[in-house]
C-alpha cells in the first residue's frame, strides 16, 4: 500500500460506467477494492478510472478496515444491484464496509452496478485463484455474491 493516502475514496463493486465521469473531479484519493472471487470489480474500476485520467490504489477486499483505523477513508461508494427506502443490495463485502462506515463517521453512497451479479458464484471461484488450486482435498465453498445494506447506513442512494 503507498504510505501517501490520506484522504480517500473506497469504492466497491461494478459501477454504471457513468459514475466514473462524476469521479473525474475528484480531489481524493480513489481506492479500488479488488472484487474477489473474479477481480472483475478491480479490473472494470481501474480501466474506467484511468479513461478519466485518475490513477486509482487497488487493494484486497479485507485490507478496508486498515484504511479506517488509520482514519484515511472520507467516503465509501458501492455498486447497487437494486436499491429501495429499505436499503440496497449491493456486492458481497459492502454490510462490513457500511457498518465500519458508520462507526466511524463516513458517509456511504450507492450507484447503480454495471451489471446484475447472479446471488451465488461457483465454489471453484473461491478453491482456485487465476487456476492454482488454493486448497486441497475435499472442501466445500460457499460463494454469495450479493448482499443487504439497510438504509440506516447509507446516506444516500443515486439512480
Amino acid at each position: 500500500m503507498s504510505t501517501e493516502l490520506k484522504d480517500v475514496v473506497l469504492i466497491q463493486g461494478v459501477f454504471r460506467k457513468d459514475f466514473f465521469g462524476a469521479l473525474s473531479q475528484c480531489k481524493k484519493d480513489v481506492v479500488v477494492l479488488e472484487g474477489r472471487p473474479n477481480l472483475e470489480a478491480a479490473h472494470d474500476a481501474c480501466k474506467h478510472l484511468q479513461k478519466a485520467k485518475i490513477v486509482p490504489t487497488v487493494m484486497a477486499d479485507n485490507m478496508a478496515g486498515y484504511l479506517f483505523s488509520k482514519g484515511f477513508v472520507k467516503e465509501i461508494w458501492l455498486a447497487a444491484q437494486a436499491n429501495d427506502k429499505a436499503g440496497a443490495m449491493c456486492e458481497i463485502g459492502a454490510l462490513i464496509l457500511a457498518v465500519l462506515a458508520k462507526k466511524h463517521s463516513v458517509p456511504v453512497f450507492t450507484f447503480p452496478a454495471g451489471k446484475k451479479n447472479k446471488p451465488f458464484g461457483k465454489p471453484a471461484d473461491l478453491q482456485k485463484f487465476n487456476g492454482q488450486s488454493v486448497v486441497t482435498g475435499k472442501v466445500k465453498a460457499f460463494v454469495p455474491l450479493n448482499e443487504w445494506v439497510p438504509a440506516k447506513y447509507i446516506k444516500k442512494n443515486y439512480e
